[in-house]
């Protein structure tokens, strides 16, 4: 007998990634929103990815997260094998959009984090043509931030949030999530990078050639793993 595949994981770089769908995702995030302690989703992006091998705390967060959510059909295509329905819930990044109109719905608090106020500015926009009565219960950037992180955390805890949408750069959001996850006040935690600008039409030139860049970057990385296993 063969060995029998989990669809509902891929393996990438030594990675064992969730690969549900948005449904599947949904349920559990609805389980999430009910502890009463912390739980953290994170959305894989190419970059983190890339980055792991030169930073261990980027595995060391996907491999102690709830719940993985894909970020780019790339990391699909690179695991191979992917369906139609999955490539599609991943580029069209469904499960945040179902995600911001549930708690808009539902009147539940939202902490927006980013690394600059501009990028927050973004953030709400985008969420906003989501779900046009989309109102954070709170908003900070790191780049106000003058004293230690315990700055950001009394920020956040300030607002009562239900949720923590982060979009700190890799490796900072994992450093932040796994250092401080126990003086975070709020059920869900989630880091989603930049796989909020992903969509498409939402992408400067600009951020459509590093993407570019990082999708070479990881089928080399896997390229190169692939052929370490070989040889192992």
């Amino acid at each position: 007998m063969g060995k029998k595949t989990d669809v509902k994981k891929i393996e990438i770089l030594g990675m064992h990634l969730d690969n549900y769908t948005v449904r599947e995702s949904l349920l559990r995030l609805d389980t999430y929103m009910g502890n009463t302690v912390l739980n953290i989703i994170e959305t894989v992006t190419m970059k983190q990815l890339v980055l792991a091998g030169e930073h261990p705390v980027i595995k060391d967060c996907l491999n102690q997260a709830d719940l993985c959510i894909i970020g780019e059909c790339e990391i699909l295509s690179e695991a191979g094998n992917p369906t139609l329905q999955r490539m599609r819930e991943v580029r069209d990044q469904d499960f945040l959009q179902e995600l911001i109109v549930r708690m808009t719905r539902n009147r539940k608090r939202v902490f927006l984090l980013a690394m600059t106020k501009e990028e927050l500015e973004q953030m709400q926009r985008i969420f906003e043509e989501k779900s046009p009565k989309f109102a954070p219960a709170g908003v900070y950037a790191v780049e106000m931030c003058t004293g230690d992180l315990d700055t950001i955390v009394n920020e956040m805890n300030g607002s009562t949030p239900d949720l923590v949408i982060s979009a700190l750069d890799s490796p900072m959001e994992e450093e932040f999530i796994l250092s401080y996850r126990d003086k975070i006040g709020t059920s869900v935690w989630y880091g989603i990078g930049a796989s909020y600008q992903y969509k498409a039409g939402k992408m400067q030139v600009g951020k459509t050639f590093q993407r570019l860049a990082l999708r070479g970057r990881l089928h080399l990385s896997v390229s190169k793993y692939r052929q370490k296993e070989n040889k192992d």
